[in-house]
């Protein structure tokens, strides 16, 4: 694999894991001084100059992961919004904490980072003529295949929690003659997100508060928050429900009701979603989901048909903010034995192994907006946030590109 291929899959797959900071001190040349450029035993070294401190260990730490993993992943959302966290925090201001020598320091702004520096010290600090300050620091990066495609969002809008009924006359005039409202419980939009694993969603309450009596440990952690690199809002409207009841039959009259089947149903919710960090809309629109072989529900199972219809919107919904973030792109492409073709795309085994059809295609361009398939893949292997899919029924493999074409889920 290329260099460019290798840029290009740290790219694909940097993220955040919810793992603890490494502990281990860096590594010393002959002497006991400490090293430095890039190191043995995964030790980067990082530099920059801020016109204070913490602007300048901020982007110490940003360049030291840049040299490990690629300027993309320094520069991308999920570590700049933590590094902001760094860079503005009132902690700063406490005397002996941010001075570069400080262990609770140290400890509190990979809290801040978790995932990217495992552990890292300041090995030279200094205020030059300019009053900028100049920072440099030696970094043990984390190993790419650590580093998970985890989110970090900020979820408002509200939760699809009423229903409407119509009922229409066969062979009637073609309007609802009954109309009848309710109202259900079940899990939220952000239940759905949290169960692939790798989204996490912002807490709306206040920032880890401890007493000068807690451990050390935990004061540590005070003021200790993530920041949601993504802003999703979504706004359900009440889900329509249709039914039919069957006209009066002259052959065989009756006096008891006669059968209801439900004839369709929908949900139409509007989503946004918003790159905080970069100040741009990525999502904004309305979806619409409509139910599965309504037909086969009589009026008596409600409940069971409106149950149905709620879990298959709430899941694509889901499953369109969550690719939208991440989208499932192919890094690498080969060919194998008898003439088949194999993809590598950036999607958790873990997210992959809950779809059973997937379709490989490129997303829409200014000369054509909408969906282009070019044939269907099949799951056959993945790791971590990497999986491997065999190709059917693709006539022009040449038109699969890597960092173009995606492997999207179908059911």
């Amino acid at each position: 694999m290329n260099t460019t291929s290798l840029l290009l899959l740290a790219l694909l797959t940097g993220g955040i894991a919810a793992q603890e900071p490494g502990s281990a001190a860096p590594p010393k040349a002959p002497g006991g001084q400490q090293s430095g450029g890039q190191q043995q035993e995964g030790w980067t070294e990082g530099f920059a100059r801020a016109p204070s401190y913490r602007s300048a260990l901020r982007g110490a730490l940003e360049s030291a992961v840049g040299k490990a993993k690629g300027i993309e992943i320094a520069s991308g959302p999920s570590i700049v919004s933590r590094l902001s966290v760094v860079e503005s925090s009132k902690d700063g201001d406490k005397e002996g904490f941010f001075d570069g020598q400080s262990e609770q320091e140290r400890e509190w702004v990979q809290q801040q980072i978790q995932g990217f520096v495992q552990s890292y010290k300041v090995t030279k600090k200094q205020k030059v003529d300019d009053r900028n300050w100049e920072v440099t620091v030696l970094a043990k990066v984390a190993e790419l295949d650590r580093m998970s495609s985890g989110l970090v969002i900020e979820l408002g809008g509200n939760d699809l929690r009423s229903w409407q009924l119509e009922r229409y006359e066969e062979g009637g005039p073609g309007r609802a003659f009954d109309r009848k409202k309710g109202s259900f419980k079940g899990p939220e939009i952000g239940e759905y997100l949290r169960r692939s694993g790798e989204v996490k969603i912002v807490s709306k309450g206040a920032t880890v508060n401890v007493t000068r009596n807690s451990a050390r440990t935990e004061r540590e952690k005070r003021g200790h928050q993530l920041v949601a690199s993504h802003r999703v809002v979504i706004e359900w409207q009440p889900l329509t429900v249709r039914s039919m009841v069957e006209k009066p039959n002259k052959a065989r009259p009756t006096s008891g009701p006669r059968p209801e089947y439900m004839q369709g149903g929908s949900v139409v919710v509007r989503l946004r979603i918003e790159d905080l960090i970069e100040g741009t809309e990525l999502h904004e629109g309305f979806l619409t989901i409509p139910a599965d072989k309504p037909g086969s529900f009589s009026s008596d199972r409600l409940d069971a048909f409106v149950t149905k219809l709620v879990d298959k919107a709430k899941a694509e919904v889901a499953q369109k903010i969550f690719f939208t973030l991440r989208k499932p792109l192919v890094v690498r492409k080969w060919a194998g034995e008898g003439g088949a073709w194999f993809v590598e795309a950036r999607m958790s085994r873990r997210i992959a192994s809950g779809f059973k059809l997937f379709s490989v295609g490129n997303a829409g361009s200014l000369a054509n907006p909408d969906w282009q398939p070019l044939g269907s893949a099949k799951l056959v292997g993945g790791r971590g946030a990497i999986c491997t899919f065999e190709l059917a029924d693709v006539e022009d493999p040449g038109r699969i590109a890597t960092g173009i074409t995606e492997v999207r889920p179908v059911r």
